[in-house]
């Protein structure tokens, strides 16, 4: 559990320094599945970055009104946490091509 936990801090607060998630869930995937509860490993299959901050403030390592970087800052969608080299514009912010979920 602790190595999936040690990629789940640096993909939350250093997103550049770890693969993006696709490529981490596709190596550790059986990692995940042994090392977690059942909701944790499908919250973690679904919801993938948020996921796992949703597990780090759980344990007491994220506050609770916690931001991550924006995309604007690191290149990583702050859902999904796959690298995105250009965003969709939709009014004010702009979405995700992987996820589609709004990002500044």
């Amino acid at each position: 559990m602790e190595e999936c936990l040690i990629y789940f801090r640096k993909a939350v607060h250093e997103p550049l320094s770890v693969p993006p998630w696709s490529e981490w869930w596709a190596e550790n995937a059986w990692l995940v599945e042994r090392a977690f509860s059942l909701v944790d490993f499908v919250r973690l299959r679904h919801r993938r970055l948020l996921g796992a901050r949703q597990i780090l403030q759980r344990r007491g390592e994220l506050p609770q009104g916690f931001e991550p970087p924006s995309f604007t800052q690191t290149g990583s969608c702050e859902s999904c946490g796959e690298r995105c080299e250009r965003v969709a514009p939709e009014g004010d912010f702009a979405r995700c091509p992987v996820c589609r979920q709004g990002t500044l």
